[in-house]
């Protein structure tokens, strides 16, 4: 991933160059965290640029902003059009990220919703392939720091605050060596990795956790679902323990940075049992998810139309 940006962003509801783009050190959101966003992907294909499942991300974004008291709307219409200008300033001609969010920018030091004002800001950096798998898969380590509760903060809304949980599991697990924390709620059951969704698949069975989970309705996962489902296959929602993932055929990873990638191991323990020299090996659920994924991206899939903003 490129450590820049591009050259403009969306903010105080105009287009900037992105430098100019800043707030006070002792901004709302800077001491507390009160702030939702998105992430999303750009692709740059035949001269075009087509953003992935906008819509669903700008309506993800609405919703947590409703569910934290943010108390900010913007129009759909208003948001892509806005999205729209910004990808036209920047004159992009590759793959790209783009992180809209909400936010406080008034300095106060109370953690407090009176007399706060929420905006919105965007900006875009290139992003081609997040994770590799030329070498393997990701080498998981069961997290000791446990996915908070709906009850303690809302597991369906993508909170910035909240992310300090990502930082603290993702961070002790490539201390100790791996590339990721597996995470659990506080009854053990298994809800995602720190910062991407899980597919399970279990004795030839596509398995996730159930609706109800602490883990965060991603709409990449909600997208890899679907192309099962597109292919034949049936979903399963269910609870997940940490002996099933050890026990399992294939363990998938998936997030808008990532798209689609496969685990290798669990705490050193390779995963996949249906052919023993296979182990730790992509998988042809895998395989398949890539593929379809690819097409759906490159506009060659039926479900291209349906899932892709043109721009």
């Amino acid at each position: 991933m490129k450590n820049e940006f591009m050259k403009y962003a969306y903010f105080k509801g105009e287009i900037v160059e992105f430098e100019k783009a800043t707030v006070s050190i002792a901004a709302h959101s800077l001491q507390y965290g009160t702030t939702c966003f998105g992430g999303i992907r750009g692709y740059y294909r035949d001269g075009k640029i087509s953003v992935f499942r906008l819509k669903d991300h700008y309506i993800r974004l609405m919703n947590a902003s409703k569910m934290l008291g943010f108390e900010f709307f913007v129009s759909w219409e208003e948001f892509k059009k806005t999205v729209g200008e910004l990808i036209k300033k920047n004159d992009i001609k590759e793959d790209f990220y783009m992180r809209p969010f909400v936010f406080c920018s008034q300095p106060r030091i109370s953690p407090k919703k009176a007399g706060l004002d929420f905006e919105l800001a965007i900006y875009l950096l290139p992003l081609a392939d997040y994770v590799s798998t030329e070498k393997g898969g990701i080498r998981f380590m069961s997290s000791t720091y446990r996915k908070y509760s709906d009850a303690a903060i809302p597991t369906k809304a993508k909170a910035g605050g909240s992310y300090i949980n990502s930082f603290l599991a993702t961070s002790d697990a490539q201390r100790n060596g791996y590339d990721e924390a597996l995470m659990f709620d506080n009854n053990g059951n298994v809800v995602e990795a720190s910062v991407a969704n899980i597919i399970l698949i279990y004795r030839d069975k596509v398995v996730v956790p159930d609706v109800g989970s602490d883990a965060l309705e991603g709409i990449t996962v909600r997208s890899m679902l679907e192309l099962l489902e597109y292919n034949g296959y049936e979903v399963h929602r269910e609870k997940l323990d940490r002996s099933m993932i050890l026990t399992a055929d294939e363990l998938l990873v998936t997030g808008t940075a990532m798209k689609i990638v496969y685990a290798e191991s669990l705490d050193g323990r390779p995963i996949g049992t249906e052919d023993y020299s296979a182990r730790g090996q992509a998988g042809k659920y895998y395989k398949l998810l890539k593929s379809e994924f690819e097409k759906v991206i490159s506009g060659e899939h039926e479900l291209s139309k349906k899932w892709l903003e043109i721009f």
